[in-house]
């Protein structure tokens, strides 16, 4: 993704006029950590993507047509298991977007970085949650019966899914909003800010708290919005996380968040997990409705928001953290063909992954075997296509 976001902004990604960037002169003025950590963070997307496809959470579109569904007990481990994590994925792109803004904009300047963001982040925003995703989606339902005709289709739909790119959609608004912001005001003074603190990130975590729970009275978690779904719901936590990194980014934190705020940041994720679990189990034993959860004048509701918006500040704070001191080194896994590669890959993983599992639907397999390929097959040719694209085809570069 952009250095602005974990897309590819920031260092030179090659002669705007050569089909093939010069990916090594593109790599060398990068940190490497945030590159190897973009690729750890949007194969985990993908792989969770691929095994929602076979779920029974209406949360990826190959869900509402499976053929085979896991079981009972993969579903509960994985709840178990991956939930947590797949609640502070996005949250840490927003952040590392947030640290990688305010150097980009002093280097480029208020306007050039909001042309850049809008051909980065804008056009493919455009072409794909507002043309290929929704047609795709279409496509899919139509041709396994489950669909009228487009028109119909849409009407009945009333808002185009952007599926994952709604992340690329809020963070062109936050970059946008955040360059007018230092066109208005100025750029900040080079003085050293006060550091950011435990006492803060949990003020921010209530902020995030409050604003998501009454925003939900409206918009409830996983509800469609108006025009064009983009997750309106995750908003709050989305801009805190970006504006914690703008903040944080005069604090240097793009070298290393502070040791004694990556511990307490720990402390408070591990207490939140822990929380998220003795929720979920009294929300069993109680027998509450889990539709209390997603939004409304409910305790469950108010206490769903606050574990997510918990876990949402503190979570991304210690695994960036994690990822300065363990990924700032070279992996066979993360080539700098990879690396560049990732924003396409996250472009690119709605059509590999329901081509994919649209290619296994006729096999005899149950669901765990069919997902594990997908999501293995769904990461390694989301990469490679994107990488093809961004080598090979002229001015692909300058966008992915």
């Amino acid at each position: 993704m952009t250095s602005s976001g974990g897309t590819s902004d920031g260092a030179t990604s090659g002669r705007s006029d050569a089909p093939a960037p010069d990916v090594a002169r593109w790599a060398s003025g990068r940190h490497r950590y945030v590159d190897n950590l973009k690729v750890v963070l949007i194969a985990a997307v993908i792989v969770g993507h691929a095994i929602l496809g076979y779920s029974e959470f209406d949360a990826w579109s190959y869900s509402d047509v499976r053929e085979v569904s896991l079981a009972s007990v993969t579903v509960i481990v994985l709840l178990a298991v991956v939930a947590p994590f797949g609640l502070l994925v996005i949250p840490l792109l927003f952040l590392v977007a947030g640290l990688l803004t305010p150097p980009s904009i002093e280097r480029k300047g208020p306007g050039r970085f909001a042309r850049d963001r809008l051909l980065r982040l804008g056009v493919p925003f455009v072409v794909f949650a507002l043309a290929m995703w929704p047609l795709l989606e279409y496509a899919l339902f139509r041709w396994l019966g489950n669909a009228p005709d487009l028109w119909t289709y849409l009407l009945a739909e009333r808002s185009l899914d952007a599926g994952v790119l709604w992340f690329v959609g809020a963070l062109l608004a936050f970059s946008l909003a955040y360059a007018v912001l230092v066109r208005v005001r100025g750029r900040p003074t080079r003085a050293r800010p006060e550091p950011v603190r435990f006492a803060h990130l949990l003020m921010l975590a209530g902020a995030v708290t409050i604003a998501t729970f009454l925003l939900r009275l409206a918009i409830p978690f996983e509800s469609d919005n108006w025009f064009v779904d983009v997750n309106l719901w995750q908003w709050p936590a989305a801009a805190a996380l970006f504006g914690l990194g703008v903040v944080a980014a005069r604090g240097d934190w793009l070298a290393a968040v502070p040791d004694r705020l990556r511990r307490q940041s720990r402390t408070a994720t591990l207490i939140a997990i822990g929380a998220a679990g003795l929720f979920a189990l009294a929300i069993i034993v109680l027998g509450v409705d889990a539709e209390q959860l997603w939004g409304g004048w409910h305790w469950p509701a108010l206490a769903f928001v606050a574990g997510e918006s918990t876990l949402s500040v503190f979570g991304p704070v210690w695994l960036l953290a994690v990822a300065q001191r363990r990924l700032d080194r070279p992996f066979r896994w993360a080539s700098p063909a990879a690396r560049r590669s990732a924003y396409g890959a996250f472009l690119l993983q709605g059509p590999v992954l329901i081509g994919l599992s649209l290619a296994l639907r006729p096999v005899p397999m149950v669901a765990e075997v069919k997902a594990l390929i997908v999501a293995v097959g769904g990461v390694l040719a989301s990469f490679a296509l994107a990488w093809l694209l961004i080598d090979r085809v002229p001015g692909v570069a300058r966008v992915l």
